[in-house]
């Protein structure tokens, strides 16, 4: 997965300040420091969150946008030089509104006004206080402006996008994609990227200028930064077992089942790979659709052959759901008979789902309602038979194994 920003050495890439540095009175160093830069690099470990997709087919790269809230004021003397913030003056007092929502554990607010605090960004980067940083970031009281894709390049080897924005300066970076959430298909899985949090990071500087970082680098795969969040579904499939009378009560073969998308049986349902999702029973009478790669969802089952010298009624009409379990897995959830009335046919036990079919409507089991209404039609015309329609149930049963 890619990593977001939440520790104040990412979010201010470039300013992370050590102790005393950034503060309204410059300090010295020991070297001149030095904004050498306009450009602010973006470092993953999977490029692809930083791509846009159709299915397997990336459409180009994210859009960012780009808001500058600081400018480097640098100080140069005989002794060394220093680095100062100071706030944009035409969006100042929008984000000292945004800096004004930021409270300590009881409620105070902690940053009240420039004649107080000093300048704003400047007073934020002093804090070293990650979870204020964080907060500010969220909601910046400032809005980007669209990164041209000129200004926009990649580096396949290095896995980095690099922003130019033109000056230097400390930038608010936004993940500006419709829709921000994006999802890559490979076929047995998908990944789905939901985009990156606001980041606070500053141009490159060299030499001296008292702070931890300044390379314009946001390391957007170490471990130690909280990470967006991605996940990858793994598609799935599902079995079951189908079963006829007397020989084969314990495994039917060369029944067909096609899958559709409709309850109309009308549209082939093809897996992630394309395939047609279409299986045949073989030996031992299951049924293995395990071999292809569904989603999650609803899908309709026909058995489009019955096997020889079984009754056509008989045939299976079943409606399939699969699940996400919570290891990202694509799961059978269910199966059921969509007969009307209810056939009987299909059990679900120990031994997971079982598709019974018969050579004749007299085996129909009396489970199903379809067998009951046909045991009541039965019971109507032979009122003086009832020992007969008891023995034929009873038959019935031994022949289905149920």
């Amino acid at each position: 997965m890619v990593a977001g920003l939440a520790a104040a050495a990412t979010l201010f890439a470039t300013m992370a300040v050590t102790n005393g540095a950034m503060a309204d009175e410059p300090s010295t160093a020991s070297s001149t420091c030095a904004a050498t830069g306009t450009t602010i690099t973006l470092q993953g470990s999977d490029l692809d969150a930083f791509r846009t997709w159709n299915g397997k087919t990336s459409t180009g790269l994210r859009t960012f946008s780009a808001a500058k809230v600081a400018d480097y004021k640098i100080a140069n003397g005989t002794t060394g030089g220093s680095l100062h913030l100071q706030t944009v003056a035409a969006d100042k007092d929008a984000i000292i509104n945004a800096l004004s929502d930021i409270k300590d554990n009881a409620g105070n607010k902690l940053y009240d006004s420039e004649d107080n605090q000093g300048d704003p960004m400047n007073w934020l980067a002093n804090t070293q206080n990650d979870t204020f940083i964080r907060n500010y970031a969220d909601d910046p009281g400032v809005t980007g402006t669209t990164v041209s894709t000129n200004d926009v390049t990649v580096d396949e080897t290095a896995k980095t996008v690099t922003i130019d924005v033109k000056e230097p300066g400390l930038y608010m970076i936004f993940d500006s994609t419709d829709p921000k959430t994006q999802t890559k298909d490979t076929g047995d899985t998908t990944v789905q990227y939901d985009g990156f949090k606001n980041m606070l990071v500053g141009t490159p500087l060299s030499g001296d200028c008292q702070v931890s970082n300044g390379t314009g680098i946001v390391d957007l795969s170490s471990t130690s930064n909280a990470k967006t969040s991605s996940s990858t579904t793994v598609r799935g499939g599902f079995k079951f077992t189908k079963v006829g009378v007397k020989d084969d009560r314990t495994g039917l073969a060369g029944a067909e089942f096609t899958m559709y998308s409709d309850d109309q049986f009308t549209t082939q349902v093809e897996d992630g790979n394309g395939t047609p999702v279409v299986a045949t029973s073989g030996k031992g009478g299951v049924v293995d659709f395990t071999g292809f790669k569904l989603d999650a969802g609803t899908y309709y089952l026909k058995e489009t052959k019955v096997p020889d010298t079984y009754w056509a009624g008989s045939a299976g009409k079943l409606k399939i759901t699969m699940s996400k379990n919570e290891q990202g897995q694509i799961v059978l959830s269910k199966i059921e008979d969509m007969s009307v009335p209810t056939s009987g046919l299909l059990t679900n036990g120990q031994n997971g789902y079982v598709y019974h079919n018969v050579k004749s409507i007299t085996q129909l089991p009396l489970t199903g309602a379809m067998g009951m209404a046909i045991l009541g039609l039965v019971a109507v015309l032979c009122i003086g038979g009832a020992t007969i329609v008891v023995m034929r149930a009873r038959k019935t049963k031994r022949e289905l194994g149920i």
